[in-house]
């Protein structure tokens, strides 16, 4: 099956467009830079390369005409202004115009769980005339995924203050190759068209149990502090100067501090019943751990 990929800046795009890649389809990913892709993606999946820029550029010549099935990943951390929105569309309705010039039949617009706006997204979309699907993707546990990174870089420091929300607030991680999974069996399937899912794991949980569970399956032993009253400023701070996180892994943590990234609508495991990883397990694979 030839897919068409854009959005691969985003963790997650770039496992799909390998995982793919593995299952024998011919993906091909619109970028912005070779460079960048190849920094984090090897050379040896045979995944075609186009360079453009959906929101600077005009539409991007050499796709290819017999493109079934298309993804485009948000890459936003989350929608919480208009101007961010605006921009998301106006990239979207060029990818969107780019796909009439083929054979694609079916459109996935992945997002995140925090993503509010996606009822805007959904509207246009399903006045393109392409049978679509909206996917929104709560935590993902891998290598290199920002849940992953925000618990080695707090397991790294001797004591660990937190903003309160860690230990009332609640995610569903789900294993990075789970997610595979579910992409692989909902490429061109009916039963998905016109749909909206959110996508999460097996089990529930407060983000103080996460890290603590993390810090179980590392053989670690940390002491770990939510306080009150720490607000998003000094949650910012925290972020980029005392655990050094990268700016996108900052944006991340304080989206996941700020509210449950639980699915609600998770109608995708009743589509297809994926046996789930447990949480343990799934660290333990991310962690490179027998």
């Amino acid at each position: 099956m030839k897919v068409l990929i854009t959005g691969l800046n985003n963790y997650l795009a770039r496992n799909i467009a390998v995982c793919l890649a593995e299952e024998e389809h011919q993906v091909t990913c619109l970028i912005r830079s070779k460079k960048f892709f190849y920094k984090h993606v090897p050379e040896r999946y045979g995944i075609n390369l186009i360079e453009g820029d959906l929101f600077r550029g005009t539409l991007p010549a050499g796709l290819d005409k017999e493109t079934q099935v298309a993804l485009y990943f948000n890459q936003s951390p989350v929608n919480e202004i208009d101007i961010r929105l605006e921009m998301e569309l106006i990239a979207l309705q060029k990818y969107v115009s780019a796909l009439k010039l083929t054979t694609c039949r079916h459109l996935i617009y992945v997002t995140k769980l925090a993503d509010e706006s996606v009822s805007k997204i959904k509207s246009y979309i399903s006045k393109s005339g392409l049978d679509y699907t909206v996917v929104r993707i709560s935590n993902i546990i891998g290598k290199g995924s920002a849940l992953m990174n925000i618990m080695s870089n707090l397991a790294k420091q001797k004591l660990v203050v937190l903003p309160k929300e860690f230990a009332t607030s609640r995610c569903q991680p789900i294993h990075l190759l789970d997610v595979c999974a579910y992409f692989n069996k909902m490429l061109l399937d009916p039963d998905a068209y016109g749909q909206t899912f959110d996508v999460g794991g097996p089990e529930v949980m407060t983000y103080k149990d996460a890290f603590e569970r993390y810090l179980d399956v590392a053989k670690l032993k940390k002491k770990v502090w939510a306080l009150p009253r720490l607000g998003v400023p000094m949650s910012v701070f925290l972020g980029r100067h005392i655990y050094k996180f990268e700016q996108d892994v900052t944006a991340a943590f304080i989206v996941y501090m700020g509210r449950d990234l639980v699915a609600l609508n998770n109608g995708l495991n009743r589509l297809y019943p994926v046996k789930l990883a447990p949480f343990s397990a799934s660290l333990r694979y991310a962690l490179g751990l027998p």
